[in-house]
């Protein structure tokens, strides 16, 4: 069922976000609300002339270009490039996909998720707002170049449709979970080091 995964990884931030971060944590009520919107919004989709469009990937335009904003224009100009690669090369998948499906030997969820998490990881290293909005910027980019190049043939294609959202959703587990074990093992080393510091002051 399309669009199960992205609600299964919604309400799990959501309730992160509401009950487990720290209440002066500055993200824990943007992410408490923006995952609950993202929930209701997520059946919604309208029409503009020809194209369809998921209600739900305003939302997300918005909260990653919100995260961004006020980058520098340095960063900003980086930041364009990096769009304009992810774009490519989310479009550049589904029509090579739609040519030789062939080729896809695992589930294209799968494949297209990890491809976001290794690209953003490669282009944003050191920031995970940076590398979130450069993912979602990409990838809705890339979902309205499709809409474009396929409406030619009369082929519909629903710009941020709930097998989108399920991408989305495994792309977005992938960078949460390998920051925040960075973190942990970080935190960890400090404190490991700060014992071992320790001692040597004792023995000294």
């Amino acid at each position: 069922m399309p669009g199960i995964l992205f609600l299964f990884v919604a309400w799990g931030i959501w309730i992160i976000a509401t009950f487990i971060l720290d209440k002066n944590d500055p993200f824990r009520f943007p992410a408490a609300i923006v995952s609950l919107m993202l929930i209701i919004l997520h059946t919604k989709s309208f029409a503009i002339y020809s194209f369809h469009i998921g209600a739900s990937s305003f939302l997300l335009l918005f909260s990653a270009y919100w995260l961004v904003y006020q980058g520098t224009w340095l960063k900003k100009i980086y930041l364009f490039f990096s769009v304009m690669i992810i774009m490519f090369g989310y479009a550049g998948f589904y029509l090579l996909e739609l040519y030789d499906p062939v080729w896809v030997l695992v589930d294209r969820k799968i494949l297209l998720s990890g491809g976001l998490f290794m690209i953003g990881w490669v282009l944003y290293p050191a920031s995970l707002l940076y590398r979130y909005a450069a993912v979602v910027i990409g990838s809705l980019h890339g979902e309205v170049f499709l809409s474009v190049f396929l409406s030619k043939w009369k082929i519909p294609y629903t710009i941020g449709s709930n097998e989108y959202l399920d991408v989305f959703a495994l792309t977005v587990s992938a960078l949460l979970t390998v920051h925040a074990a960075g973190r942990i093992l970080f935190a960890a080393k400090r404190s490991l080091e700060g014992k071992v510091k320790g001692k040597k002051q004792m023995v000294h």
